[in-house]
């Protein structure tokens, strides 16, 4: 488990030529930087501030389209490497008494790559074997984390980006069932992180933290902090966790996340198809929740809180015209799919931990929170959560890791 990290030790920051050439030498100047991942956004972003006093700036001169590479280590020797970073954008130039300031926003090279190429063949088989495919041939990436998915979906590319054609195909996967090797339930995420490309089962994410809890980084949040001896095993929240959302039920019942009646139109059959779709039932089956309680208010789920008009998705058709994936199974996840997503946002807050470079978006950790008006552990908000957003901060008083984390059921009551 890793450690409490503060202070950290710029090893590389360097920014080349526009031609490629004469790397330059700036970790001396900069002055406090950001780097972000996100589970919904499919690249990472770094947020550079550089003081140059000595008009080294426009010598080099740094320009968007620039190479950088930069290496930065925490005190506890965790390391955060990029060696293949572009500059998007220049922001912020202030000139001040005897220096400038500049802002450089980067990106990966494949955040560039994706929109210099295109997805126009046609593709066949399995998803994730799919987006393995894509990934490789359009933009050399081979070494991407693809869960296996369940399902075939054949289609054609319809020249969408790769990242976005991803993105797009996990909408559409349904992975392996955690009891055998059957379908389990509809729900991908694909995103990048630090560590690269993920293509990934909602329903694993949670599953695998609960089958191995010792090798979950857990935190905890102490009002009194002379009230409790300290835990080797829990590291310390910088902040009290603010929630922003806790089950909004209005939202929730326009989203139709409880209960919902899908009108599907089979342009294939030329026929109309009715499915109904509950939360209840979905939990009751395959589905996974990242706590125990998945409490439903009463008498919620009595009635339908949204009606979808939609064709059924079934892909391309096969070399002799038929159908690939069997129309009852796709009228049920694709009804599925559409709530998975809102479900799994259902609580989110924002927290605060000490610089942490062995978080990553993605990650399933595990908080011990207070009772309301207690000193003691274990309150209801207490349990696994996923991060769904982080930002290392680097700079400033302290070095810190800001994580917006999220989940769709609450620690099961006592």
């Amino acid at each position: 488990m890793s450690k409490k990290a503060i202070g950290t030790k710029i090893k590389k920051f360097d920014i080349f030529n526009p031609d490629g050439s004469d790397p330059v030498d700036f970790s001396t100047k900069t002055s406090g930087f950001k780097y972000f991942e996100d589970i919904l956004d499919p690249t990472i972003h770094w947020d550079f501030g550089i003081q140059d006093a000595f008009g080294e700036f426009n010598k080099v001169p740094v320009r968007s389209g620039n190479k950088v590479e930069i290496e930065i280590e925490s005190n506890n020797e965790e390391t955060i490497k990029f060696d293949d970073l572009k500059i998007s954008n220049i922001i912020g130039y202030n000139p001040q008494a005897k220096r400038e300031v500049y802002g450089l926003i980067m990106e990966t090279q494949s955040a560039f790559d994706n929109h210099t190429t295109r997805v126009f063949e046609k593709y066949k088989g399995k998803v994730s074997e799919s987006v393995t495919k894509i990934l490789k041939d359009k933009l050399n990436i081979e070494d991407a984390d693809v869960d296996e998915t369940s399902n075939n979906y054949d289609f054609c590319g319809g020249y969408r980006r790769p990242l976005l054609a991803c993105s797009w195909l996990a909408k559409k996967s349904i992975g392996l069932s955690t009891k055998d090797d059957t379908k389990g339930s509809a729900g991908f995420l694909f995103f990048q992180t630090q560590d690269g490309y993920h293509f990934k089962n909602i329903d694993k994410l949670f599953e695998d933290a609960k089958n191995d809890k010792d090798s979950v980084i857990k935190y905890q949040y102490k009002i009194d902090k002379n009230a409790l001896k300290p835990d080797e095993n829990y590291l310390t929240l910088l902040s009290q966790p603010t929630t922003t959302t806790s089950h909004n039920l209005l939202v929730q019942l326009t989203q139709g996340h409880y209960k919902t009646a899908n009108w599907y139109y089979d342009i294939i059959s030329k026929c109309p198809k009715f499915v109904e779709f509950t939360y209840k039932d979905s939990v009751d089956g395959d589905m996974k929740t990242s706590n125990p309680e998945t409490l439903i208010p009463k008498g919620i789920d009595e009635n339908y809180s949204r009606i979808l008009l939609q064709t059924v998705d079934t892909g391309c058709l096969s070399d002799k015209g038929e159908q690939n994936t069997t129309p009852s199974e796709q009228y049920y996840y694709q009804a599925q799919s559409s709530t998975r997503y809102s479900s799994m946002m259902s609580q989110k807050l924002f927290t605060t931990v000490p610089l942490n470079l062995a978080l990553r978006a993605g990650m399933v950790i595990f908080l011990d929170l207070p009772e309301i008006n207690k000193t003691r552990l274990g309150g209801p908000t207490s349990g696994f959560y996923l991060i769904s957003k982080l930002c290392h901060e680097f700079g400033g008083d302290s070095d810190k890791t800001g994580l917006e984390l999220v989940r769709d059921s609450y620690k099961e009551l006592k």
